[in-house]
């Protein structure tokens, strides 16, 4: 058992419900902690596509967290990317006018550039009701 000495309380077991996630900041860092099926789990809550809070993304019943703003997909338990961003509009969108299709169409160049990475994961020990990570 490691030492508990080195994790540090981020959250109560009923602030986190079965397939919901938290954001907490510890030592200048944005975590999520996520219940997957009553078992937690922490990893860096900023997307490296576009900085997005993971946590305002959704999780799936598999532990798949869905980044908010362009859908890359990380697995809670590793951290690993699953899914590449999305940069294209969906097709149920109303046709946007010329000038702004173009300007899109720039964007979507300039950010098929930036790289989405693994997330750092961090080790979770429940303690009664009290979630810790390693800090």
């Amino acid at each position: 058992m490691p030492n508990s000495e080195s994790y540090v309380e981020v959250a109560k077991i009923d602030e986190i419900p079965p397939g919901k996630m938290k954001h907490v900041e510890l030592d200048g860092k944005d975590i999520v902690v996520c219940n997957l099926n009553s078992k937690f789990y922490a990893m860096d809550d900023r997307c490296g596509h576009m900085n997005a809070l993971l946590s305002m993304g959704n999780i799936s019943n598999d532990g798949v967290v869905t980044c908010p703003f362009h859908g890359a997909r990380f697995d809670v338990t590793t951290g690993k990317k699953v899914k590449e961003p999305v940069l294209t509009p969906s097709q149920q969108m109303e046709p946007l006018p010329k000038t702004w299709q173009n300007y899109m169409e720039h964007v979507g160049q300039l950010m098929s550039h930036i790289k989405t990475y693994d997330q750092k994961t961090y080790e979770v020990q429940v303690e009664g009701n009290r979630i810790k990570i390693r800090a």
